[in-house]
């Protein structure tokens, strides 16, 4: 089966066996937009509380994250993704690190 390479925007409306959301930087370049939402997802906070940056990433994230129908994975950087491991693990996500920290 072929792999097809988009954005998050252009998935919008479509569904797909899998879907890779990978970390990218935000717009002013400070931050990172699937750090910013695993903050949100492995603490369960309140997404409206957020910063307006993190509450855009976070809609983003949801649009993308709401595509696949059998795979979601995330990708981020192994040091910005380590606090939340534990947190995510326990709400029953598989966290692979594939990378050598």
């Amino acid at each position: 089966m072929p792999s097809v390479a988009g954005s998050i925007q252009s998935a919008k409306g479509e569904t797909h066996a899998a879907t890779l959301i990978l970390e990218c930087l935000e717009r002013s370049g400070k931050k990172y937009d699937v750090h910013e939402v695993l903050g949100l997802l492995s603490q369960q906070q309140d997404a409206s509380q957020a910063l307006v940056t993190v509450q855009r990433a976070a809609q983003l994230v949801f649009v993308g994250a709401t595509r696949p129908t059998h795979l979601l994975a995330f990708a981020t950087h192994c040091k910005r993704a380590e606090r939340y491991v534990e947190a995510m693990t326990a709400r029953g996500w598989s966290v692979h690190d594939i990378s050598v920290c």
